[in-house]
């Protein structure tokens, strides 16, 4: 036998001899070796307190009984895990590459404790340096679990759940399913959540579609999620059908993040997948209160601030449900902070938070709507919010044949928000403006007006109250209820005679209001109605810092009258329920001369103090309307009607 022979002869008798004493070798002796080295790599205690034994072949098969690993200093919780029994096989050769893949786990009876503290260190990061390091996810077959149970908390969040975790019953090997069934508080709402999903051997595989199915609910909302994943590590969806429903979307924002605005209950559903850090729900469909909505809506967590981008659509749009974007009441729900019982003006503040807590491009077109007074048809708006400003370019609506064109700034960089409005209503038609009025469907003209407002305050009554700026509206042609303005006169003798004889339409020649806003008090600058019946002129005020409203109503007749009590007409009160009424000094004087004298001539002269004989005068509708026009930027073609709309006669 040479050197070499001699050589192979011992290294086999070795090996032999070394196979020898594995087989019999008592495993148990290495349990405090591997619980010094898991210590000295995790900082943590770890024992392996039962029997530990290894059934040796190319593909090792481990079982180990009664493992216990301790739990972070900080916790009040002694061990973060617990397995009762622990039971499986892993492959030599990888491993001795650096790599970790078990065919097979079965775990009886595990208790996992994940935590995070007030401080927001989590307990699963055994090492301060290893906090921001990605977990290196072995690559695992077939996984069984009897009978175990995770608990999750997470103090700064308000969370503690407790989920019962188990492999689906009658499923063996490498297609078993997974389920988790929870409960307890998150972000301080109750919550419930129960979830099955396919093997983790399915997880490795980018090209195999991994089943997926969640019912969760987090306090008043309920989602729910159905399909398959594709690249599930990366949770990539391939038709993944997600569901969420709730009483206000608003309740988003602590659950998800999401700065919606408040709404009233809502259902939605319809693809959810993502790539990267962008989360998409597409194609969706739903309700929101009595309105339909559907379309895209995608966020981008992996921007600071987050970015939301949605293109959404409503064929059938109550105005009611966007009450709750200005602080209103929404779909008959009232607001958080309702307005004092007196009060019209919402006074619930917008979140700066809200607004400072994402950007945004959102698209909204609203195809039909419905509005228990204002005759509004479609509304189109553009949102972008950008580092806590806010730009609505364009906010759109159709209204009376018309359209009100609206570009609002909000600054909500500081602590108040600054707010500037630009307004222009144009062609807006007075008979469908005004569709219960005896308005001539020949004659009915059509205003339009245009408004520069800047605004400081975090709620919409505050804004209005602090308003500084300029309003004018002006009308061309038309007509109005000859009744009406003889009544605007208490002009008695000519309104019996139109009651008697029917009423009739007296032409308007032209119409002018221009507003100054000076601190929320919207002071009249002038105002005339110009028909030649009557000429009616308007002074006084609206202030929206107290919701009062004060105006003064004078017309001047323009032809004779047996009998006219001449008072003006005041309008004046709280917004909320304003009070029309006759100044009753003139009347009661006029009508007091009139008795005086009617019984001293027997009656004949009780006429006399009532007469009318009116005087032609020319109003200054044309210099008033040109300086509107140069004061408040209003322009001829916002007069006039919209192109395609036919031209009404005078």
């Amino acid at each position: 036998m040479n050197r070499t022979q001699k050589w192979l002869a011992g290294a086999a008798g070795f090996l032999v001899i070394a196979g020898v004493a594995l087989v019999w070798l008592d495993w148990n002796l290495l349990r405090p070796f591997i619980s010094r080295q898991v210590s000295a790599a995790t900082g943590r205690s770890f024992a392996i307190n039962g029997d530990l034994k290894v059934h040796l072949s190319m593909n090792p098969r481990i079982v180990a009984n009664d493992i216990v690993m301790g739990n972070a200093q900080w916790s009040g919780v002694p061990n973060m895990a617990e397995v009762k029994r622990l039971e499986f096989t892993v492959k030599l050769l990888p491993l001795l590459m650096g790599r970790v893949d078990f065919p097979e786990i079965a775990l009886s009876a595990p208790r996992v404790v994940l935590e995070v503290n007030k401080e927001g260190m989590p307990n699963w990061v055994f090492k301060a340096l290893d906090r921001d390091k990605p977990f290196p996810f072995p690559r695992v077959g077939a996984l069984a679990i009897e009978g175990g149970s995770l608990i999750y908390r997470d103090a700064p969040a308000d969370t503690d759940l407790v989920f019962d975790v188990d492999t689906v019953a009658g499923q063996k090997g490498a297609e078993s399913m997974v389920e988790m069934k929870g409960k307890g508080r998150f972000k301080g709402m109750a919550s419930t959540m129960n979830a099955r999903g396919g093997s983790l051997l399915g997880l490795r595989d980018a090209g195999k579609p991994y089943p997926l199915t969640m019912r969760a609910t987090f306090g008043s909302t309920k989602t729910s999620l159905e399909g398959v994943l594709i690249d599930p590590l990366h949770l990539k969806g391939e038709n993944l059908n997600f569901t969420l429903e709730g009483a206000d979307l608003a309740l988003l924002y602590p659950l998800l993040g999401l700065p919606l605005p408040p709404t009233p209950a809502y259902r939605i559903a319809g693809t959810l997948d993502h790539a990267g850090d962008v989360w998409t729900l597409r194609r969706f469909k739903g309700v929101v209160g009595k309105s339909d909505l559907e379309g895209d809506f995608s966020v981008d967590v992996g921007r600071k601030p987050q970015f939301i981008a949605a293109n959404l659509v409503s064929n059938k749009l109550d105005m009611a449900d966007l009450g709750g974007l200005i602080g209103a009441d929404r779909g008959g729900k009232p607001a958080d902070k309702p307005p004092p019982a007196d009060k019209l003006l919402p006074t619930e503040a917008f979140s700066l938070e809200k607004l400072r807590a994402a950007n945004a491009d959102v698209r909204f077109r609203g195809a039909r709507i419905v509005t228990r007074t204002l005759p509004l048809e479609k509304m189109d708006a553009h949102l972008l919010v950008t580092d806590g400003t806010l730009k609505l370019a364009p906010l759109n609506f159709s209204v009376a044949g018309g359209s009100l064109e609206t570009q609002i700034l909000m600054d909500g960089r500081g602590p108040r928000i600054t707010t500037h409005a630009e307004i222009a209503a144009k062609g807006l038609h007075l008979d469908k403006l005004m569709p219960t009025a005896k308005l001539s469907a020949v004659s009915a003209g059509t205003m339009g007006g245009r408004a520069k407002l800047t605004m400081n305050g975090n709620s919409v009554s505050l804004m209005l109250g602090s308003a500084n700026g300029k309003a004018a509206l002006i009308m061309d042609g038309g007509s109005v209820s000859e009744l009406v303005l003889r009544l605007s006169n208490l002009d008695i003798a000519n309104s019996l005679a139109l009651l008697i004889g029917g009423d009739k339409q007296a032409p308007i020649r032209c119409m002018v209001s221009s507003w100054n806003a000076v601190d929320g008090d919207f002071q009249i600058q002038a105002m005339v109605l110009d028909t030649p019946k009557v000429d009616l002129h308007g002074t006084g005020d609206v202030n929206m810092r107290t919701e009062e409203i004060n105006l003064h109503l004078v017309a001047e007749s323009k032809g004779f009258s047996l009998a006219s009590l001449r008072g003006p007409i005041n309008i004046t009160g709280p917004l909320m329920r304003p009070v029309v009424r006759p100044e009753m000094g003139n009347v009661f004087a006029r009508g007091g001369l009139a008795v005086a004298l009617g019984v001293l001539t027997g009656g004949i002269g009780a006429l006399i103090p009532l007469l009318e004989f009116g005087e032609k005068k020319q109003s200054q509708c044309a210099l008033l309307t040109a300086q509107a026009k140069a004061e408040v930027g209003v322009k001829a073609a916002d007069v006039a009607p919209r192109r395609g709309s036919a031209r009404r006669q005078r």
